[in-house]
């Protein structure tokens, strides 16, 4: 199965590829596409691309803001009118990172840290992604 990426003010983006394409590949995940996003308007055209083609984006930076840039506040608005079915919080050392399902739809929000992004999908959420998506 095929996923995106993008890469939302992200600064280790390479680090992030390769711990990404480390934890995805034992779940027969691959990057199919991957891009980058520098403001709200862009991350959504960006998102609403990668869901056309894939069921499954991983969005890796922009959690570390708290004002109108932070990933999670651009996504909590676009998520009040989809309703998405499942929304979970990703707790790892030193931070966070978020689920959201909607339907066959699945949305990581992922910090920009190569470990933290390790730690999240070594976690609870590769069983998740097995038992659920694919």
């Amino acid at each position: 199965m095929d996923c995106s990426v993008i890469y939302y003010a992200a600064r280790k983006t390479s680090f992030c590829e390769k711990a990404l394409n480390r934890c995805l590949s034992p779940l027969h995940l691959r990057i199919s596409s991957a891009c980058f996003a520098n403001g709200a308007q862009q991350l959504g055209e960006r998102l609403i691309e990668a869901f056309r083609t894939n069921g499954i984006c991983a969005v890796v930076g922009g959690m570390e803001f708290t004002d109108e840039r932070a990933v999670t506040r651009i996504i909590s608005n676009a998520a009040a009118s989809s309703r998405p079915e499942t929304v979970r919080k990703l707790p790892c050392t030193g931070g966070c990172g978020y689920l959201l399902r909607a339907g066959s739809q699945l949305l990581l929000l992922l910090p920009d840290d190569p470990g933290r992004i390790e730690e999240i999908l070594r976690g609870d959420l590769s069983d998740y992604i097995r038992n659920t998506i694919i």
